[in-house]
């Protein structure tokens, strides 16, 4: 069995393991042959952004979504490259090109280590700005909009991760 052939069963099983009871995210994969090679993402509950027009006033408009999809490709040089991500669902963000092929950028810089469930992770805390990156962009307009409206940022922040425990440094005097 070749590498990405174990990574790509590895990813699987921790897939299914991760989102199977997932309040907010859920999955499916394309074709009956097991390992996938797609899949099929869809983050429910999570504020995002889509812009809109205003026939009224004739400009445009950023409306809430709470329902966003996107697929994650897993081509045969993966995981020594980064996967093929792209959005399905309408988003405003500085990281997602809205023209075709409507990419996702999960980074400048990969590393094989990355699994797809923090892939998928990662996609969720940038859909709702928890995470965005607007130095190097796939959509201008949303990365100037996100540079003059920091303020507004997270408009989401819920936490996708289950069971993550939150650990703090407390100090104690002892007496």
């Amino acid at each position: 069995m070749s590498p990405r052939q174990r990574r790509l069963i590895s990813d699987f099983k921790k897939m299914k393991e991760e989102f199977s009871n997932h309040p907010y995210v859920s999955f499916e994969y394309e074709g009956e042959d097991l390992p996938p090679e797609k899949y099929f993402v869809k983050i429910k509950n999570i504020k995002g952004l889509k812009l809109t027009d205003n026939a009224k006033e004739d400009k445009k408009e950023l409306e809430i979504i709470r329902e966003h999809k996107f697929e994650i490709y897993l081509h045969s040089d993966y995981p020594r490259l980064k996967p093929q991500c792209n959005i399905l669902t309408e988003i405003f963000h500085p990281n997602f090109r809205m023209a075709t092929p409507n990419d996702i950028c999960i980074g400048d810089y990969w590393a094989s280590g990355e699994t797809l469930v923090d892939i998928i992770y990662q996609i969720g805390d940038m859909i709702s700005y928890q995470s965005y990156n607007v130095t190097s962009p796939l959509n201008g307009i949303a990365a100037k909009w996100a540079k003059e409206n920091i303020a507004l940022f997270p408009i989401d922040n819920t936490n996708l991760r289950q069971g993550e425990i939150e650990i703090s440094l407390v100090e104690k005097t002892v007496t």
